[in-house]
């Protein structure tokens, strides 16, 4: 599915529609503002390379929210999921726990 200048996969679309209108808003408008630069130059304090062989990046929209992008060289950028902050804490969290 396609939003402005990104593609977004069908979880990212059903997460993107479930958060109330002006977080909706918000997430548009930070990805758009990263529309026009690649993946590598974005603004560190706004995206993070995540580890891994995948070019996913963790974007920051407010204090809560963050969308996983995927950011090929030379593709379409695709918004993998829409998340909370403090969800990816738990899991972090967890996984260290557990030793993974």
């Amino acid at each position: 599915m396609q939003l402005g200048s990104y593609k977004f996969h069908r979880r990212a679309f059903t997460a993107l529609h479930q958060l109330p209108a002006e977080e909706q808003a918000q997430v548009l408008e930070t990805l758009a503002a990263l529309t026009d630069a690649p993946a590598a130059v974005w603004p560190a304090d706004q995206a993070k390379r995540l580890p891994g062989s995948q070019p996913l990046y963790l974007v920051r929209v407010n204090d809560s929210l963050r969308a996983i992008v995927r950011a090929a060289d030379g593709q379409e950028p695709e918004v993998m999921d829409v998340v909370r902050h403090e969800t990816l804490e738990t899991f972090t969290k967890a996984a260290a726990r557990n030793g993974d």
